[in-house]
């Protein structure tokens, strides 16, 4: 009897072990633990990433198209000039490095902000200052460049600006 249970212990020893890396190589994201939210103009990317091997950095990606919406303001506060607002498409990304735990999981966030105008290569006339009016991310998606690993992220994300004037 006793050959027995030992044996039957160290087949569940055996088997406790090996779980892990049973799991691992089969990298996917939870898709109810992986979402996008707006912080103010900019989109948090927040997710959760499951079948890694214990230890293991994991590169990881959030990457959207942006459509963002410049305008430039007057001293007085006011737009003056159709010309003086522009819409730009632009894709955005930001990339960070994770260590799986010893589940094999890595749960982080990456956060995307609204390119910059002069990144665009958009300025206001002497006397206006550049004003985001509002920006959108749609096509979100999250990306695992070590595991392969990726999900999409449906939904348009949209901000606009309190304070920019009504565009004219």
């Amino acid at each position: 009897m006793r050959k027995i249970t030992a044996a039957v212990a160290g087949a569940l020893a055996v088997a406790a072990i090996a779980a892990p890396s049973a799991f691992a190589g089969n990298a996917h994201f939870i898709k109810n633990a992986t979402s996008a939210s707006l912080s103010g103009s900019s989109l948090v990317c927040q997710f959760k990433e499951a079948g890694l091997e214990s230890g293991s950095v994991e590169t990881v990606t959030c990457n959207a198209t942006e459509s963002i919406t410049y305008e430039c303001v007057n001293g007085g506060g006011k737009n003056p000039s159709a010309s003086n607002k522009h819409t730009f498409a632009t894709s955005a990304s930001k990339t960070g490095q994770f260590t799986a735990d010893r589940n094999g999981n890595i749960v982080g966030s990456l956060t995307l902000s609204p390119a910059s105008a002069s990144s665009l290569g958009f300025s206001c006339p002497s006397g206006q200052t550049v004003t985001l009016v509002s920006v959108s991310y749609s096509n979100v998606g999250v990306v695992d460049s070590t595991s392969g690993g990726s999900i999409s992220i449906p939904g348009t994300f949209t901000y606009t600006n309190p304070s920019a004037p009504p565009v004219r």
